[in-house]
């Protein structure tokens, strides 16, 4: 093990908003030595690695000039101590001298600074985020297993990467982001793994449907795009080798494959060419299947589409729900399959008749908890939740809707996704004279999304509104929001809140209706 010696560091308190600056001392190593050992982690502790770096980078930020930039972000610059924790090298300090030498060879700068600024001594702060994403591609590379993220792990991990490549200006709220974003992974991991992911569950169900599609003389074609579909002249043959000629499906006994096996194409992956191609197969519920096939022409469509015979979307989905209540034992494990498909279609069209349609099939999800052992990270139950309470929201009920909308801030990951929630349910609560909960959900928004501008202006709004409000405490509240939003002072909702409340701001010093 490398052995342990005393470094001088950056440590930080934050305080009322503000960041202030300590010199310290820490026994460790540095990162890379750590990382030159061949130790592999758990992903938890990569994560956590990145989540400590950026909130101390946004620290040093805070507690800087303006521009102030730590100057040469990269592994021997990172201190990790005995019990995980890393801090900041002090680079200004010559007891670093060892490290120091390290960090200036030419070879570790090509790898963790821009090239154009390798013989460069000038640093921005995006030059900060350039070398943190350079430390977390070599983090995830020496330290853990090939593969060992998830997709949805693997695209948040790029996202963060990306922001850090391409930013420069609002290098803070950056930071801020990748310690929410990390924050949700680690919830994430949290959650129990008992459920069967949905698109293991569809495969499963589809192997069936090939089966006996075989054994009754069917082909099945592998899911393709509506794109490739098109391109090709000729028909694609089935799964199996040798099979030159598509064969014509005489007579079917049994239950029938080919309408699940249309619903699963659309489901898991939204092909719509082999969806309509097993519907048009079906032979034994033909009623079934063609009213399905007008539910996904007008999702290929994306509008309302009408049969030859007169069959129209609307009337579709009506004679679908009412089949599926017939189902409802027969169906109970695969519920979400044939819902989810009618949930989108009536989604397509803005009309009262089409929002109590999507009323109707989202109440009777949300009542049977479709979306349970295909659901393993809440993204399916949050996009039923939302689409019932748009429904109630442009049905005029408005307390149902915000029902939903309280159940969604708490599955929903997406930041711009948030901000409308909390908007929503601060209008909804405030239509009803619902104060206390209009204060309470506005507090909550702004600690959830500290960046966000529009969120910390219809808290100073609500604020400044009120005239019983004590005016010392507007001015802490807008104190407080520039603090947490510094860009916010400059914009133009900012300033004309200024001009209406008489707001003055001299420094740090701030007044309210003066």
């Amino acid at each position: 093990m490398e052995e342990r010696k005393d470094y001088a560091v950056l440590r930080f308190v934050d305080q009322n908003g503000w960041s202030y600056m300590v010199n310290d001392y820490a026994k460790g190593c540095s990162l890379m030595e750590y990382i030159k050992q061949g130790i592999r982690v758990e992903k938890e502790t990569v994560f956590n690695w990145i989540r400590q770096l950026s909130k101390q980078l946004e620290q040093y930020y805070r507690c800087g000039n303006e521009d102030a930039a730590y100057g040469y972000v990269n592994p021997y610059a990172v201190i990790i101590t005995g019990d995980g924790m890393l801090c900041l090298l002090d680079i200004n300090e010559p007891e670093n001298e060892e490290l120091l030498k390290q960090m200036k060879k030419k070879k570790l700068r090509m790898l963790f600074v821009r090239k154009e600024r390798v013989l460069s001594q000038k640093t921005e702060r995006s030059d900060d985020l350039y070398g943190l994403a350079k430390i977390m591609e070599f983090t995830a590379e020496k330290c853990l297993e090939p593969k060992a993220f998830t997709r949805k792990e693997e695209r948040v991990w790029k996202r963060m990467l990306g922001k850090c490549y391409s930013s420069g200006k609002n290098a803070i709220k950056v930071l801020k982001n990748m310690q929410k974003e990390i924050g949700f992974l680690e919830k994430e991991m949290e959650r129990p793994r008992d459920k069967v992911s949905a698109k293991k569950i569809l495969l499963a169900i589809l192997a069936v449907c090939i089966m006996s599609a075989v054994i009754i003389g069917g082909t099945v074609k592998k899911p393709e795009t509506k794109a490739i579909a098109a391109d090709q002249d000729q028909p694609e043959t089935g799964f199996q080798e040798g099979v030159k000629e598509k064969k014509e499906v005489v007579e079917q006994k049994g239950d029938s494959p080919y309408l699940e096996m249309g619903l699963i194409y659309y489901v898991a992956w939204e092909d719509y060419v082999n969806s309509l191609d097993s519907l048009d197969k079906e032979m034994q519920e033909t009623e079934f299947s063609d009213a399905y096939r007008v539910v996904i022409a007008s999702l290929e469509e994306g509008s309302i589409q009408q049969q030859e015979d007169g069959l129209n979307a609307e009337d579709a989905v009506k004679n679908i729900l009412d089949e599926l209540e017939k189902r409802a034992e027969k169906i109970q494990m695969k519920a979400y399959l044939y819902q989810y498909p009618l949930l989108k279609v009536s989604v397509l069209e803005e009309s009262e008749k089409w929002n109590r349609l999507t009323k109707r099939i989202g109440e009777e999800m949300i009542r049977r908890q479709t979306w349970y052992r295909w659901d393993t990270n809440g993204e399916k139950e949050c996009e039923v939740r939302k689409y019932l309470a748009e429904s109630y929201f442009k049905l005029g009920e408005n307390l149902k809707a915000a029902e939903q909308y309280e159940q969604i801030r708490k599955l929903e990951s997406n930041e711009e996704e948030l901000e409308e929630i909390y908007e929503k349910l601060q209008l909804i609560y405030e239509e009803v004279q619902e104060y206390e909960k209009v204060w309470e959900i506005s507090r909550e928004a702004i600690e959830v999304l500290p960046d966000s501008e529009r969120l910390w202006m219809n808290y100073l709004e609500r604020y400044c509104e009120n005239p019983e409000m004590e005016r010392e405490l507007c001015a802490e509240a807008v104190k407080k929001a520039i603090q947490a939003v510094p860009e916010l002072a400059e914009s133009e909702a900012f300033k004309q809140l200024q001009g209406k409340y008489k707001i003055v701001i001299d420094g740090e010093n701030i007044r309210v209706g003066e």
